[in-house]
Formats: structure tokens, sequence, C-alpha cells
């Protein structure tokens, strides 16, 4: 007896936008063959050269690996009476298959799974995947078996069916031109920016394996944040790599920290985490947004960033960085110190729609560029916020690229329902914040809280004084009546550059005795006691105390003018503090001195 299956492949002809599909048909008689190994049903597959060559001309660029749709079912395929079937699976040539199986049923005494017959071993067990789809790992057809045992007195009650094979051909030594080190070398490594900010933002960027009915690709995309800021893992991708086929988003693969450990390029390819399995949440073409909810949470030992974004329509980023993976390699940075422009007009797309005027950033790069796989990843303004994610455009480095971003501030609301949409997800209870910070994906040990004081002279509490943030996160906020802040569950391993601001108020304290006091200090007849003092003499702010000092505290005291040209209301002791690395352990605690310009003798209301 002789087993085959074989399947016929064409072309569906009338597709849109030139889309075509690999689709198969069961046509065949099933016989037993012996094999080397053991005895084994042979399930052949077959399909033309032609055939393929036209799927790669319609799907290069967006997709790389093929989809055979073959629907095996299980009821069709014969088994031994040994209570042990094996099955061997025989293409067109040398290649590497992954099989997209759908487990509708598993008996609890019987298993399936392939077997590597080079290395005696199981590479994969599908029977722990009950009841789903799961993708098989890409392995040699020629040396794997896949094997179906039943329990004892059982009749194979399992019900599965083998859906789709994904083909990558390896014949005459050829693979997929894709992946680690193929991307082009004008493309810096993302770890070669250093700064915390870079590094905050950058580990927002993941690799995308899209995997669609009619085959699989690759993209970029970045975790986000939102308003609750409780690390819900929403993915921020493009539109269009997607667009007009059928995602199978359940088998869609994350890869976290795919990147080079140095600025160099590694010679080996670098480890890093998967995660498989999203669901879709909201989507718009018009900017060419995807919004994927990924299944779980992201573990706390992934070094991940949640990324702050902003949504103002008026703000155009005037220096641009563009997280991405090319080509499917390693994670890379591409940088336009040039304004971006909202571009004015419409844009036709190769995958033939048009997009309306108004809903991208254009832009060229300045070192850097984009290709394949660089699709849906962040781009970043200058402050570290996502403004947008790439479209598409001119391909290159950067004498050729020419770069198109679908803004995010287009994406935020404008659909009718919540699916067509950003705002919903990203700001849930709807505070309508247009900015937002990033925050990164830490455990509780990885977290510390900072503790401010700010003080007068006098050691009275300074209220109301805005205290700027930046560096890993931005953020401002006001002193309390005690003059106190906290920086809550910051990173113990960030950069914050700490900057107390105090404005309001410039007469505060101010009176004819303070000017006495600076006049006779000048003249030698009474010094200041304490170095507090000589800055709040220098009204001129120049380090340099003169007559000039005490005419334009006069000024401000006769109201004829109504702040200092120079010098703000209050001076603070340091002027600020850059805090990074601390110890796991205690609160950190930190105190600046408030100084009223103008008021030497310690008068000032600091409540004011």
């Amino acid at each position: 007896m002789r087993l085959t299956i074989s399947f016929i492949l064409f072309i569906l002809s009338a597709l849109p936008f030139g889309v075509s599909l690999l689709t198969a048909q069961l046509d065949g008689q099933v016989d037993l063959i012996r094999q080397e190994y053991d005895s084994a049903f042979v399930i052949a597959i077959r399909w033309s050269p032609e055939e393929e060559q036209q799927w790669h001309m319609d799907n290069d660029g967006r997709l790389e690996i093929p989809a055979i749709k073959t629907n095996i079912n299980s009821q069709q395929l014969k088994k031994a009476v040994s209570g042990v079937t094996t099955y061997s699976f025989d293409v067109n040539s040398s290649a590497l298959v992954e099989l997209m199986v759908h487990i509708r049923q598993m008996d609890v005494d019987e298993d399936l799974y392939l077997w590597d017959m080079k290395r005696d071993r199981i590479i994969f067990d599908l029977a722990q995947h009950s009841v789903k789809s799961v993708l098989t790992p890409a392995f040699d057809p020629s040396t794997t078996l896949l094997v179906w045992k039943s329990g004892e007195g059982s009749t194979y009650t399992s019900a599965f069916s083998i859906d789709h094979i994904y083909y990558q051909s390896i014949a005459e030594g050829r693979s997929l031109d894709i992946g680690f080190g193929t991307a082009l070398s004008c493309h810096p490594n993302a770890v070669c920016k250093q700064d915390s900010l870079m590094k905050l933002i950058s580990n927002s960027a993941v690799r995308i394996r899209l995997v669609m009915a009619e085959g699989i690709g690759w993209c970029s995309g970045s975790f986000v944040n939102n308003t609750r800021n409780d690390k819900t893992p929403y993915l921020l991708t493009a539109f269009h790599c997607q667009y007009d086929f059928t995602p199978l988003y359940d088998m869609w693969r994350f890869d976290f920290q795919y990147t080079s450990p140095t600025c160099n390029n590694p010679a080996t390819e670098p480890s890093y985490f998967s995660h498989t399995g999203c669901s879709l949440v909201s989507a718009g073409q018009a900017s060419d947004f995807l919004l994927v909810l990924l299944d779980e949470d992201v573990p706390f030992n992934q070094e991940v960033t949640f990324a702050g974004w902003n949504r103002d329509e008026t703000v155009t980023p005037d220096t641009s960085y563009l997280i991405h993976h090319p080509n499917a390699d390693i994670r890379k940075i591409s940088t336009s110190v040039n304004d971006a422009t909202i571009h004015p007009n419409q844009i036709g797309w190769i995958e033939g729609y048009t997009t309306p005027a108004n809903h991208h950033f254009r832009l060229k790069f300045t070192e850097g560029g984009h290709e394949s796989g660089s699709s849906g990843g962040p781009l970043f303004n200058e402050k570290g916020f996502l403004v947008g994610q790439l479209h598409g455009g001119t391909a290159g480095c950067e004498i050729a690229n020419n770069a198109f971003i679908g803004r995010l501030a287009r994406s935020w609301n404008p659909g009718t329902t919540p699916q067509e949409r950003l705002s919903d997800w990203l700001d849930p209870d709807q505070t309508g914040v247009t900015s937002l910070p990033s925050i990164e994906n830490k455990s509780i040990g990885d977290l510390v809280d900072i503790h401010g004081l700010l003080l007068n002279p006098a050691g009275v509490p300074i209220k109301n004084a805005t205290i700027n943030v930046t560096g890993a996160i931005e953020e401002t906020f006001l002193t309390t009546e005690d003059g106190t802040f906290v920086l809550s569950g910051v990173s113990r391993n960030g950069q914050y550059i700490i900057t107390p601001e105090k404005t309001d108020n410039p007469s505060n304290g101010l009176n004819a005795l303070d000017l006495i006091a600076i006049q006779k200090h000048l003249l030698g007849k009474v010094f200041f006691e304490h170095p507090w003092q000589f800055i709040a003499a220098d009204a001129t702010n120049n380090d340099d105390l003169s007559v000039g000092d005490i005419v334009l505290l006069l000024r401000l005291l006769l109201g004829k003018i109504q702040a200092l040209p120079s010098n703000p209301s209050w001076q603070f002791d340091p002027p600020y503090l850059m805090l990074d690395t601390f110890p796991p352990g205690e609160p950190v605690e930190i105190q600046f001195l408030g100084i009223k310009i103008g008021d030497v003798n310690g008068t000032a209301d600091p409540k004011l």
C-alpha cells in the first residue's frame, strides 16, 4: 500500500490591491510507505515554483514566509492499529516548515508531538495546547515526524486539524534574507545613544512577528502608557502591517529586548524574551494606527518602558527619534534633527488606498533611515514623548529616505466607536490630558520614592513652588503646605534632574530696610552675615553686588516694574539636583534652600 496526500495549489484572481493567496485543495489517495526509522504515513504537499514566485511578487516587503492552506483533518488521517501512528512530511524541496494546528479536543490518554529523528527527542508537544490554535516551531520535515499516540484501548478520539503550513525554502543553501545582521549598515544600534532618555524610550520598542492566514511578516511596535499608569500591555503599531490580510492575532509574537549589548554589532545573535498572543483593540487607516492588547501582562523581570505620549494637535517635533527593527534585525535608532512637518496632502500607498491630508508627519532622517520591518516603529520627539508610528515612505539611508509618520494626535479621537480611536484606551477615565510621561515595568524592589523639602533660611516651608522633573521621566507639580513633594515609585536605576522654581509675588518681603542693608554692605559699614544674603541682594543676577542692584529693587518696590528682568522671584540652593543609581532600601531624602530675591532680612512670607 502507498500513502499519498497531495495538494493542488492555485492563485486566486481578481483580489484587491494585488494581494494573492496560496490555497490548497485535497486531491489524492492514501497508502502506507516504509520509512528508514519507522513505518509512517506520508503527508505530501506540492505547489509549483511559478505559484511561489507569484506569491513573492505580490507580497514581498509585507510578508516573507508563504502560507500553504492544507486543511488536513484528524478524521481523514490513517491511523495505525498499534496505538502509535507516525506521519512524515514530504514537501517540494529543502525547507523549514511550521504547522498551524488547531486542537479541537485532546484526549487525556493521548499524545501528539513532533519528533526529531536526528536528535531522538520531542521538539514540540502539541498535547499541552488543548483546545486552541498553535503554531509549531520551524522544523526540517525530512528529519521530523508527527507522532499521534492513543491510550490503551483508545480509538484515537482526539480531534485536530493542520490548517496551514508556513514554508521557508533553504534550497541550495539559501534561507530568508531577513533577521539578525541583515539591516542596512546606516542604522545605528539603539544602545549607541546611552543617555537615560534614549534608554527609556528605546525600551518601549519590540519586534513583531506577524502571522497571517496568507503568510508571515515582521513589523515594529511599542508599548504605550495609559492615564491609569497600570501597565496594561497595550502595544501600538501600524495598521498597514496587517492591511488586506487575515491576521491570526493569537499567533503574533512580540520580541522584547532584541538588541545589541554594545554600540557595535554583535558577532552572534543576542538572546531575547518573547510573548505570543494578542487581541485587536482599535485601528484606523487614515493615520495608520493599530492598537493591540497582549494576552498576558509583561513580566516584572523584563526591562520594558510603557511609552509616554503627546497628542497635542499643534506640536511638531523639532528633533525626532525612530526606534525600530529594520528588516527584522536587532533594535536600531534613527534620528532627524530637522523639524518634522505636517504633510498637507493626501498620500497614495502601494497597498492601493489613500490617506487624507494632515494625518502624517513628514521628515528626513539625518542619521539612519528605515526599511521593511521598521513599519509601526514609534517616533519620539525631543522630550521623549511618543507622537506617532512609522507608516512608510522612501526606504533607505540618510540621503535617500523620506518618512511619513502617522500622527498620534489624529489617531486619538477620529471615529464614532472605541474600536476606531485611541482615546478610550489610553485615557480610559477621560481625564483630557494632552501628554503623559512614560513609566517603567519595574518590580517593587526596583522602585524608590524621592522625598523633597523646600525651606527658607529661617527653616519655614515654602509652599506652591514648582518642581520640574526631567530625565527618565518628565513631571511637574507643586510643593504642599509643609513645603514637601514626593516622586513616587520611580526606578532606582534611572536618572532624574529635579529643578525647583518659584516666580510669583516678586515684591514679597521687599522693603526699604532691605535696600538700606544692601547699601551698608556696599559701603563696608555692616557686612552680610550669611551666604544666602549675597544671593538675595544680587537682583541683576550677575554675581556682582553693586548700586545697580539697589536701583533695580527700588524700581520693583515703587511699582515701576512688575518683575525683575533677569531674575526669578526666588532662587534655590542648589539650583537643581541630578540623581541616579539609588541603592535599595529607605526612601531618598533631598532638600533645597529657597532664597527670596531682594529680601536680605528674611521677612518674605514663604506661604505666598
